[in-house]
């Protein structure tokens, strides 16, 4: 019960910024409903039904990478990390305090997006689909941003380290495009980038291909990426007063 307790202490703690920074919502739907349309305006109604299960998990991603990352990163500049870490509070408290906390933006642009996938009655198998793999999408990206943040010894802008690193992961890679542009083998090599691998899993999903190679070597990248980025975070996160 004392657990539990911390955790709400700690999410109502990271819920402020609702009150305060209430815009941010509002920008992260604009921005969801804008993909959405863009994909729209080029390839139609198909192109939709794929990019919103696809924005789930990328969004998922960017909580992750961004949010998750930002917030450690800033605590640690601010030296309010040195506090946290020094309290009676366990690692596994203070995670999921913040993700709670920090839940209604992560939310914003997707349960709109969800909502208009079920009125339009698409293929609410992609929509379990996706909802399955944000998550892992979530953790990874956390796991990848810490890896770096918790790295940093010099007080500088975190922003400055994780926008970039959201950009280069989610508009460089075939996320919102389909991997076919590239010949092979460099559309394979593309499975490497996290981001990508998702994408293709729900891509191949909504074909039918559901054990094509490519799901499988997706598969296979994300649990590299997951494995690889976790042992990373864990040498890099000092807790208590280790």
């Amino acid at each position: 019960m004392k657990s539990l307790w911390r955790i709400l202490g700690v999410a109502g703690l990271y819920s402020v910024w609702i009150k305060r920074q209430w815009m941010w919502i509002i920008q992260s739907i604009v921005f969801a409903f804008s993909i959405v349309l863009i994909v729209y305006g080029w390839v139609g109604i198909e192109g939709v039904k794929t990019i919103i299960p696809i924005w789930i998990v990328i969004s998922t991603w960017g909580f992750g990478l961004n949010i998750i990352g930002q917030n450690v990163g800033y605590e640690r500049i601010s030296r309010e990390w040195e506090r946290v870490i020094a309290s009676q509070l366990t690692v596994s408290e203070y995670f999921a305090g913040m993700i709670l906390g920090m839940l209604p933006f992560g939310l914003a642009d997707i349960a709109p997006l969800i909502a208009l996938a079920i009125l339009w009655r698409f293929n609410i198998k992609l929509i379990l689909l996706a909802a399955a793999l944000a998550p892992l999408s979530m953790a990874i990206g956390a796991f990848f941003s810490l890896s770096v943040v918790l790295r940093i010894k010099n007080p500088m802008n975190i922003s400055a380290i994780t926008n970039p690193l959201y950009v280069l992961t989610v508009f460089l890679p075939p996320v919102f495009y389909p991997s076919t542009v590239f010949p092979e083998p460099v559309r394979t090599l593309t499975l490497c980038i996290p981001t990508a691998a998702f994408a293709e899993i729900i891509r191949e999903f909504a074909r039918g291909l559901c054990t094509s190679n490519h799901v499988y070597l997706a598969g296979f990248s994300i649990l590299v990426w997951l494995v690889v980025t976790a042992i990373a975070t864990k040498k890099a996160l000092k807790w208590g007063l280790e």
